[in-house]
């Protein structure tokens, strides 16, 4: 009974153990001191912008009233915003700011066949570059600028640093910060350490044609996860610009956590087991990178580790005290790994004070693993711009 309670505690500890020395690694790769810088350059591409936006009349012209800054000249790029059951209003709005207004009448919602609308309807010759950004965006009027010079140096995918716009409530405030811990790990770490950046959904730039080509074979509510596997695929490079940033409007209550983390887990999930199916071809073609992102699609989100680790280590303890010393250091280097990877400006009181409602967070993912087939195949949208009282308060 013994040998067989040993097998077993191991094979649970060894996945857990793979997690959290990837985050390690990742986490000191991001402290390492790296630079990527782009000379000026004197080329200037065309770029298409696209804004999908559902429901989205309380920023969307924000939105595009900040984009339209931009110190890029004015007929090197156009805006296209996808309006989803928004009113005539807005609609108008838009197009009195110049831009292209779509209206879609497709039965299945999701980003991806907002995309694959706009693709449909462009001349792809009149641009060399694709820009998405979510309809809460908001960008600096050098942003273009800066992309251009990274696309002008060859880059096909480049991933620009996404930051809170918002820490209103606790929960937004821990959302932002879980977006800092995913750049620091999934963006600059990797790329620090000669890896390509993961796409994080919005603020994303790529080449035209390959962009056209690749949206063309994808319809899941995952778009940016399939993305970032067709371009592992094709062995493309993921730039990150750490300096170029995205303000992104984070969820302000556990319930709007709990419903997007469903999409999230979903699509992560979907895109982990068809890229498992490549596991031989992986080996075989030295593909390093997808190699690195299987395992990374393998891993639960961090508060569900952050909360079994422990919970596992005590279970442990008490049917074999000897093997629960592990567990303790596992989550001693796990600890280390999120310090290292939490940007410096993050160490102050408010932090202390939110990461104890942590415990109500990790009961809002656990919430969202029982909804992971409605996120599969039902669009799942995330309110934005609007008054909600604060669940945290």
């Amino acid at each position: 009974m013994g040998t067989v309670l040993l097998i077993m505690e191991t094979l649970i500890f060894i996945p857990f153990l793979v997690w959290v020395m990837y985050f390690f690694v990742f986490s000191v790769g991001y402290r390492v001191p790296k630079k990527l810088l782009f000379a000026r350059s004197p080329i200037q591409h065309r770029f298409l912008i696209i804004f999908p936006a559902y429901k989205e009349d309380a920023v969307i012209v924000d939105s595009i009233q900040s984009f339209l800054r931009q110190d890029y000249p004015k007929d090197l790029y156009e805006i296209v915003v996808v309006s989803d059951s928004m009113s005539g209003e807005t609609n108008e709005e838009l197009q009195r700011l110049g831009v292209r207004v779509l209206i879609p009448e497709y039965k299945k919602r999701s980003k991806a066949a907002a995309l694959n609308l706009t693709m449909s309807v462009i001349r792809e010759e009149d641009f060399d570059g694709v820009v998405i950004l979510d309809a809460d965006n908001l960008v600096f009027p050098n942003y273009l600028t800066l992309v251009n010079d990274c696309f002008a140096a060859g880059a096909i995918a480049v991933q620009t640093h996404r930051i809170a716009k918002n820490s209103n409530t606790d929960t937004a405030y821990l959302d932002g910060i879980s977006e800092e811990i995913n750049n620091s790990i999934f963006r600059k770490g990797h790329v620090n350490l000669g890896l390509p950046a993961a796409l994080t959904g919005s603020g994303m730039l790529f080449e035209i044609k390959w962009f056209k080509k690749t949206m063309a074979k994808i319809s899941s509510m995952g778009e940016d996860k399939e993305l970032e596997y067709y371009l592992l695929l094709d062995k493309i490079f993921t730039v990150y610009l750490e300096n170029v940033y995205v303000l992104d409007e984070k969820v302000q209550t556990r319930r709007d956590l709990s419903n997007q983390r469903k999409r999230w887990i979903a699509a992560q999930i979907d895109t982990f087991l068809i890229t498992l199916k490549r596991f031989r071809t992986i080996i075989r073609t030295h593909n390093w990178p997808m190699l690195d992102k299987l395992i990374q699609w393998s891993i639960p989100p961090r508060i569900i580790l952050l909360g079994m680790v422990p919970i596992l280590g005590c279970i442990v303890y008490f049917v074999a005290p000897a093997l629960a010393y592990k567990w303790l250091i596992l989550y001693v280097f796990f600890l280390l790994s999120l310090g290292l990877a939490v940007p410096n400006r993050f160490y102050n009181r408010r932090t202390l004070i939110c990461f104890l409602k942590l415990p109500f967070i990790f009961i809002a993912i656990l919430r969202s693993f029982m909804g992971i087939k409605s996120g599969r195949n039902t669009f799942v949208h995330t309110p934005h711009g609007e008054k909600k009282e604060d669940y945290n308060h």
